[in-house]
């Protein structure tokens, strides 16, 4: 059986503009759209202002407190919203955007892994006070009587053992206002103001008096008809912000943040089988304007717990800002998650142990103080070896060929002393193996050599070659 969450955000047109959570006294915020108020703080709330006023009755009421009238900003809320979602996404696939101030949730096909419906409605209580935001919520079996128990308090609304025709009695018709105004209005003229009275007519007299559409209405408030299930189709990039309501001050107040929002980030990746080698963090102002550093990593993927450690090891080479009162993790270049090979018979070893040394090392020292070393397809041999900064391979090196070759190379070839057929570089040479022709660019600067393996005195295998043109010899690479 479906169960639906129904998270309503009343404050979104204020909390999607307030940057900075912590009241402030004497001080009053109003939210209006087209000369309206739509939503005001607990200050303007006391003072008499209420969703519906004209802008100038608020701002005569708020004569006597530092008031701010501020529009509405709908990009800012749904912006908000898109971040909810994105986190929400991490406690079911199925979810979607509810009208324009809420989130409709499936959890009824997951709250085994939430450890029952108590455990989610607290961890969701706890996330939305992290964030600031003010949360009515509703459980039920259909999506409308979710979002209409969400009006009602929390004994009621959050009790889906209880009949669901019994939750919904009390509530006002006045909530359907807005979707059939004509309907509640012809209703409240027969004395019909409550779901309870509603609901004890039968649907045939309520159809005569209000509609087929009402009546099909009614049907899926209750569950009579079965609604379609929507899979939440999540973003291709991560973007999430968390408000401190103060001045940052130093390195240390950041990392709480910072691990809240790496684990919202990992959870999501993990989510969406998506993986990342680069993040941004942005330090934000409460008036606009950021200061931002990336991190990169090549092994981190989705493990918060390296991701916190190389950002912290970044952030203390970074000269923070002042004015900070925000902090944003964005994620854009996101990419398909490749499975990782596991050892069946070396469950401790972990091969990507150097590579996570090296994100630390360019964690503190900068992207340009680390590099490897990449094989690439070319004719000449000092062509084929070139330092990169990335640990993905260009092209996988033919292993046959280059078992009979080192993989690095000399800086610059080193002659070789000939006394008549013997050669000499640290002691006699004992050629064991060619020899391997190559030639090339036989368009601009010709070259043809013949290369063979020689061991020294001391039985170091080494590369060497005849240049065919002067027949002298050279030592290009050793083996290891």
């Amino acid at each position: 059986m479906s169960l639906w969450l129904c998270l309503r955000f009343d404050a979104l047109p204020l909390e999607a503009l307030l940057q900075q959570p912590e009241p402030q006294d004497n001080r009053a915020t109003v939210v209006v759209a087209q000369r309206r108020v739509v939503a005001c703080d607990d200050t303007a709330r006391c003072a008499g202002v209420v969703p519906g006023q004209s802008a100038t009755t608020a701002q005569a009421l708020l004569t006597q407190y530092d008031a701010h009238i501020v529009e509405r900003r709908p990009e800012r809320e749904s912006a908000l919203l898109q971040q909810l979602m994105t986190w929400a996404y991490g406690l079911s696939p199925h979810l979607e955007r509810w009208l324009n101030n809420a989130l409709m949730i499936e959890v009824g096909s997951c709250l085994t892994l939430h450890h029952g419906l108590e455990a989610l409605l607290q961890r969701i209580h706890n996330e939305m006070s992290l964030r600031g935001l003010t949360v009515n919520m509703g459980v039920a079996e259909t999506r409308t009587a979710a979002w209409l128990l969400s009006h009602c308090d929390a004994h009621l609304a959050c009790q889906p053992e209880q009949p669901l025709i019994e939750r919904l009695s009390p509530l006002p018709l006045t909530l359907l206002k807005d979707e059939f105004p004509t309907i509640v209005d012809r209703l409240e003229k027969a004395g019909i103001r409550q779901f309870t009275q509603l609901l004890d007519i039968p649907l045939a007299d309520i159809g005569k008096r209000c509609g087929i559409t009402f009546v099909d209405w009614l049907n899926q408030l209750l569950g009579r008809r079965q609604e379609p299930t929507i899979d939440y189709q999540p973003p291709t990039r991560f973007q999430d912000t968390l408000w401190f309501g103060f001045d940052i001050r130093n390195r240390q107040e950041l990392h709480p943040a910072m691990q809240q929002l790496l684990m919202h980030f990992c959870h999501f990746l993990v989510n969406t089988q998506l993986t990342s080698g680069v993040i941004e963090w942005r330090c934000l102002r409460p008036k606009g304007g950021k200061e931002s550093f990336k991190v990169f990593s090549e092994t981190a993927q989705r493990q918060a717990k390296i991701w916190l450690e190389l950002s912290c090891l970044q952030l203390d080479n970074w000269s923070l800002p002042e004015g900070i009162e925000g902090l944003s993790l964005v994620a854009d270049q996101l990419h398909e998650a490749l499975p990782t090979p596991q050892d069946l018979f070396h469950a401790g070893s972990h091969q990507a142990s150097r590579y996570e040394l090296a994100d630390r090392l360019r964690s503190r020292l900068g992207l340009q103080a680390v590099g490897y070393l990449d094989f690439r397809r070319e004719h000449l041999p000092e062509d084929t070896v070139i330092k990169t900064q990335s640990t993905h391979t260009m092209s996988r090196p033919d292993t046959i060929a280059l078992g009979q070759r080192p993989f690095w190379l000399l800086p610059e070839p080193h002659p070789v002393h000939q006394e008549g057929k013997k050669l000499y570089w640290n002691g006699l040479l004992d050629v064991v193996h060619g020899p391997e022709r190559i030639e090339d660019c036989w368009w601009s600067k010709p070259t043809s050599r013949d290369y063979y393996i020689a061991q020294t005195p001391q039985k170091q295998p080494i590369w060497l070659y005849q240049d065919r043109h002067n027949r002298r010899w050279y030592v290009h690479g050793l083996f290891a």
